[in-house]
């Protein structure tokens, strides 16, 4: 994937209107344009039709059955005028059969003959009546299954792109959510997977119908006249032309529509959820305004393609006029002087006014087609970003974490997105099987870091992290992973029950789920619910409080039961009633397992093994809380001011 060096006239115009700083961050880094061909981001779109082979040959055989059907009336209606003005035997009758059947004529003749062999013409009518009843009641049957099977169809590739997008995002390292807001990859699993839907279900079948429809009309209409068919097909590169420039000027609006819409989406996930700062310092109406600004930019890049497909409508229109117009002339011309039949000449003009509704529909589908071409390379972009985080190939699927010993030797760490700015600088420490470590130090000393590259968020830029006595890049990260439980400071809750959020879906015996509960007080406040672990949270978890939150969390972790427990600044937010229940709760569920704590308030370490304190990515004093405390140093001085609040 590549992007363009510079701005477009509909990007700049779209900063104008919304005057948003973080849109023009996110147009930049939004502004993705394959280097692939239309063609070649078709034909991969195209490739997930190989999972659902059967489906797409009914498919594809039922279109083919269709397209062949919608001819047959027209050609039916001019047959009859020429056997009923000259008779079915007539060599005029004739060439239209040969024309479209070869050596078929006799078969047909006899099928449908036979009443005008009787003498009567009104026989013949009524017959080729018939016929032509029984092609439109058959086209009707193998249109609606058609229909049917091809939104099915569509589904079903819509289902396992969304799969794959999902997938891919489940295995990308956290550098990458840091750098892709949460509205952008929303974007990508919703709304443009849905554009590749409508592609499906509205343009693809509909599609192919009108691309053989046209294909078969063709072959049909050159065999009965060359020149009259030449006719329209010379109408067929100004068409590809005028498709062409449209394709120039909307799709640059389109893929600027897609970055404003992402936008729209992470500023009203930002201010739904920050509703209340916004009320408390009255800031609704810049809100308000900032949001119409946003959907004026959208506005804006919407309605640039819109003028793009209101110029490509009436070239189509205005083309096939004139083709309609000369075919009429030249037709008649030829049937005067006995060059075609008037059956030829009524079959052309049917065919001429057949012909430009599927041109009409591809032109209209192309629409959908550019929208879903845009989603499309949106979404391969997603899909060919690599993570920088999986399991080596060397790695044992049979190792696990097993004691819990920890290790770090000469760890230095960088993040992606600031290689120069250098986080660890050669941190190097042990803690034994069943030990506890404290990580002490002001913002920014490196303390979240160490617990991310010890659950292999992220990996050493040098030096070796080991549990076990082996590297982490030795074990697989499902087993790695396995081994350790997290808990944060900013607890989520996800959507669901009290019992989804401990056990987070896993199959757990109600009893295993009540003793975790208990261990970590939790059933203080479970209990109050009426229905207990059945109880469904609110969005979020909105209504818990900070200790209800980290206390879950807390049982989350004793449910997975690891070797390794990580707590970072769990009692960060809390008041000192919830703090009690927190510091009994932490002291169950860091018994007889390794722990590493991330303290904000040092009451809650004093019993540490062994306290770290971090500076600018540095150990600069190691000890227990006590010694610490003697050496009158960093850790003397934390503690002091923790103690004066």
């Amino acid at each position: 994937m590549s992007t363009r060096p510079s701005m477009s006239k509909t990007e700049q115009a779209v900063l104008r209107a919304a005057s948003d700083p973080i849109l023009k961050q996110m147009l930049e880094q939004e502004r993705v344009e394959s280097e692939a061909v239309d063609t070649s981001l078709l034909w991969r779109l195209l490739g997930y039709l190989r999972h659902h082979k059967g489906l797409t040959a009914l498919c594809l055989l039922g279109i083919v059955t269709q397209a062949t059907l919608m001819t047959l009336p027209a050609y039916a209606i001019g047959l009859a005028v020429d056997v009923v003005r000259t008779g079915p035997g007539s060599r005029q009758a004739g060439r239209m059969l040969d024309a479209l059947l070869g050596g078929g004529a006799e078969w047909i003749s006899s099928l449908f003959f036979s009443a005008a062999q009787a003498g009567t013409a009104r026989s013949l009518i009524i017959s080729y009546g018939l016929f032509i009843l029984a092609l439109w009641v058959a086209r009707w049957f193998v249109a609606t299954a058609v229909t049917y099977a091809v939104q099915m169809l569509g589904q079903r590739i819509v289902h396992d792109l969304r799969m794959d997008v999902y997938r891919h995002l489940m295995a990308m390292d956290m550098g990458y959510f840091h750098a892709n807001p949460v509205g952008r990859l929303v974007n990508r699993t919703t709304f443009d997977t849905q554009s590749v839907s409508q592609f499906f279900s509205d343009a693809f079948a509909q599609g192919m119908l009108d691309a053989l429809f046209i294909t078969v009309l063709i072959s049909v209409m050159f065999s009965l006249d060359v020149p009259l068919a030449g006719v329209l097909v010379l109408t067929f590169p100004l068409l590809i032309l005028a498709g062409g420039v449209y394709r120039h000027v909307a799709r640059p609006a389109m893929r600027t529509t897609s970055a404003v819409q992402s936008r729209m989406n992470s500023w009203l996930a930002e201010n739904i959820s920050g509703m209340r700062e916004n009320q408390i310092y009255r800031m609704e109406e810049r809100r308000q305004g900032e949001f119409g600004a946003l959907t004026d930019a959208l506005q804006f890049s919407v309605r640039r393609w819109i003028q793009a497909w209101g110029l490509l409508r009436p070239v189509m229109m205005g083309l096939s006029a004139i083709a309609t117009a000369v075919v009429l002339w030249m037709g008649y011309e030829r049937a005067l002087s006995g060059v075609v039949t008037v059956g030829v000449l009524l079959t052309f003009l049917q065919y001429t006014t057949r012909l430009w509704v599927p041109v009409r529909n591809l032109a209209e589908k192309f629409n959908i087609i550019q929208t879903a071409l845009t989603a499309t390379e949106r979404i391969f972009d997603v899909l060919d970003t690599p993570t920088s985080m999986e399991s080596a190939q060397d790695a044992s699927p049979k190792l696990r974490v097993e004691r819990g010993d920890i290790s770090f030797d000469e760890v230095r760490f960088s993040y992606p997105a600031k290689p120069d700015e250098q986080i660890l600088g050669g941190i190097s420490f042990e803690v034994k099987a069943g030990e506890m470590v404290a990580l002490v130090g002001d913002t920014g000393a490196g303390k979240s870091t160490i617990a991310h590259l010890l659950s292999r968020f992220y990996d050493v830029d040098s030096g070796h992290v080991r549990i076990d006595g082996r590297d982490v890049r030795e074990f697989t990260l499902r087993q790695l992973r396995e081994g350790i439980a997290l808990v944060p400071q900013d607890v989520v809750i996800f959507a669901g029950t009290v019992r989804d959020n401990i056990t987070l879906g896993m199959p757990v015996e109600e009893e295993r789920v009540l003793e975790c509960v208990r261990a970590v007080c939790a059933d203080r406040f479970i209990d109050r619910y009426e229905l207990g672990l059945d109880h469904i949270m609110d969005e979020a978890g909105r209504t818990l409080s900070a200790g209800e939150r980290q206390l879950l969390s807390f049982a989350r972790a004793l449910i997975f039961n690891p070797p390794i427990l990580i707590l970072d600044e769990a009692t960060a937010n809390v008041d000192t009633e919830t703090e009690l229940l927190i510091q009994q709760a932490l002291e169950r569920l860091t018994r007889g397992r390794t722990s590493v704590v991330i303290a904000h308030r040092l009451s809650t370490i004093r019993e540490a093994d062994q306290i770290l304190v971090l500076r600018h990515g540095e150990v600069i004093e190691r000890g227990r809380h006590e010694e610490l405390l003697e050496q009158s140093g960093e850790y003397a001085r934390l503690y002091e001011l923790h103690m004066s609040d």
